[in-house]
């Protein structure tokens, strides 16, 4: 076993049986601190086969950002716009997290065929094409099926229709503990 294998090695076994953990800076509103608990408690438990893969991940709440939510894959970090409604905050908060179930749970790459067929892509369509609108990227449906998995509700701001075979890939690959299965 040559010093790749053993950093490669070490890697997998410190993410593996991580819990999910979600925090927040201390100078975060005590409002949105709870809602970020208890929908993160929500997500992780609409996540049983994946739970192991989620660990830790920041929530920030800026109001100068333009966009209703970022994600950064490097410090796992969600950043949402303040002030939003509670519902709004959810969503929003959801729909990052699909993006850190993209980068955090490396059997996703086997559900992503099938998801784009699902959705009306082909299936050698980019998951993120350079230069598409929102509604042409494959990623922001995932991200929109996963709200309706977890929250059973639309996002009611987003542009994007999301078929009723990708919602039944979503909850195999979210329930079955079979590894890769979509």
């Amino acid at each position: 076993m040559g010093p790749r294998s053993v950093i490669g090695l070490v890697f997998v076994v410190a993410c593996v049986g991580v819990e999910p953990v979600v925090s927040s800076p201390a100078a975060t509103p005590d409002d949105l601190r709870a809602l970020v608990d208890e929908t993160f408690d929500v997500f992780v438990d609409a996540f049983p086969a994946r739970r192991h893969c989620i660990g830790a991940v920041t929530v920030l709440g800026r109001r100068d950002l333009s966009d209703r939510g970022t994600y950064d894959p490097v410090s796992r970090t969600v950043t949402l716009r303040i002030p939003a409604t509670a519902p709004q905050l959810e969503v929003s908060l959801v729909h990052e997290l699909a993006h850190h179930l993209e980068s955090a749970c490396s059997d996703h790459v086997s559900i992503r065929p099938a998801f784009m067929v699902a959705q009306g892509f082909g299936p050698e369509t980019p998951w993120r094409p350079q230069g598409a609108t929102w509604e042409e990227i494959p990623s922001e449906h995932w991200a929109s099926a996963i709200v309706i998995h977890v929250l059973g509700r639309i996002d009611d701001r987003a542009r994007i229709v999301v078929s009723a075979r990708s919602i039944e890939l979503v909850e195999a690959w979210a329930t079955d503990l079979t590894p890769g299965a979509p």
